[in-house]
């Protein structure tokens, strides 16, 4: 079988080396892109859990963070990696490229490339041969396969590391409501209830009462301290409420209040320290009660007495 002819082969090497140099620029742009979207994400993501931080982690502070982060991330990624990515380099532009970061080729790969082009009109085949000789020569010598955008690549490879190390360091030694906020914010497959670390936990919760009776309303603090508790009862859903403030107990996680006598339906909710618990209702029931009294006695057969009847009787009494 025939040896290629020489003249393709150098063409072959010379479209290789437009396509690593393509590949390698390409390359530093992922590393640069991808060091901005790691950046300005982290950095984003760190003042959505400040802000996460500030409202008590209140679901809808979680709901409405988490989609803003979510709307952030895709834009930096768009912009600053599928946007350049997506450009379109021509063999020319390589070249031209090529020329510039090493001036020594002269402008051989330039000629070459734009000799070897499909829509240029013919010129002298042994012409389009010498300058593809000489372009890939003068590769060879400059190595540029491997030297093109090498401190770049370097350069870029390692701010992306910076990044990425001294954001793992910041969560890692950083204050705890920003492990708690970058948790909630990433992990949505919680539930928003489940994201916040901060919550009130209220007995009896919802419940139904007697009519008239006392009750009891505990609320233990989970996640977090205050000396002050309080508790809002409103008798509707659309009214204003009213506070009442819970006591201390020996648990220092602890407070209670007692509500005495109460009369009708109402809807309440415990709160301390811009956190709330989940609102909860007492309804209140009438217990059966006895209305009208009859009695009727039946006496020993040996009394010889019939049975008697009493209307609107009262207590029974024996002897």
């Amino acid at each position: 079988m025939p040896d290629e002819p020489r003249d393709t082969i150098d063409r072959e090497e010379l479209l290789t080396l437009i396509r690593q140099v393509r590949g390698r620029w390409r390359t530093k742009l992922a590393l640069r892109g991808a060091a901005f979207v790691l950046g300005v994400g982290f950095a984003t993501l760190l003042m959505s859990a400040y802000g996460l931080e500030i409202l008590r982690f209140r679901p809808s502070a979680i709901i409405g963070f988490r989609i803003g982060l979510f709307a952030a991330l895709v834009g930096l990624v768009v912009w600053f990696l599928i946007r350049p990515l997506r450009r379109r380099v021509t063999d020319e532009q390589v070249a031209l490229y090529l020329e510039e970061h090493e001036p020594s080729l002269q402008s051989a790969i330039l000629s070459a490339v734009d000799s070897t082009a499909v829509d240029k009109p013919a010129e002298s085949p042994a012409l389009v041969r010498r300058l593809v000789e000489s372009a890939v020569e003068k590769c060879r010598q400059a190595d540029l396969g491997h030297r093109v955008e090498e401190r770049r690549l370097r350069r870029n490879a390692f701010g992306l590391g910076a990044v990425g190390a001294a954001a793992a360091l910041l969560i890692v030694v950083g204050p705890e409501y920003l492990r708690h906020g970058v948790s909630a914010l990433l992990v949505v497959s919680r539930g928003v209830q489940a994201a916040s670390p901060y919550r009130i936990e209220v007995q009896p919760g919802n419940a139904a009462v007697p009519r008239g009776s006392d009750q009891s309303i505990t609320a233990k603090l989970i996640g977090f301290g205050s000396n002050r508790v309080e508790l809002l009862t409103r008798a509707t859903s659309t009214g204003q409420y009213e506070r009442l403030q819970l006591l201390p107990t020996d648990d220092p996680a602890k407070f209670e209040v007692k509500l005495f006598d109460l009369a009708k339906p109402m809807e309440y909710v415990v709160e301390s320290n811009g956190v709330r618990s989940d609102v909860f209702n007492l309804k209140v029931t009438d217990l059966p009660y006895v209305d009208r009294l009859e009695l009727e006695y039946h006496f020993p057969s040996y009394t010889g007495l019939t049975p008697r009847k009493v209307e609107d009787g009262g207590d029974i009494a024996v002897v």
